[in-house]
């Protein structure tokens, strides 16, 4: 059993990365314009679920946030690992 997000979400996104095989998502939208490419996920990890926004430039995200029903939102700017985060989300779907 991977390990649960804590109510804080204090290192939720090194958690999800830790344990990718507990963390499940959707793409519910994608679209492009002017060259760049935004992404909409539904998320799930165990005890949290939530969405994940990305907006791509030339295959380097540029704006994301991970919203998670703990009423905690990650965005790059606050969550270096975020950006991995969402090159894995992007890669699997594109894979």
């Amino acid at each position: 059993m991977a390990k649960s997000i804590p109510s804080s979400g204090a290192g939720a996104v090194r958690i999800i990365l830790k344990n990718k095989e507990a963390f499940h998502f959707d793409l519910r939208e994608r679209k492009e314009e002017n060259g760049k490419q935004s992404y909409l996920f539904d998320v799930y990890y165990e005890n949290t679920t939530g969405t994940l926004n990305v907006l791509m430039d030339h295959d380097e995200p540029v704006i994301a946030a991970l919203n998670l029903s703990l009423g905690k939102v990650i965005t790059l700017s606050n969550d270096t690992n975020l950006k991995k985060l969402c090159v894995y989300c992007i890669n699997q779907v594109n894979a």
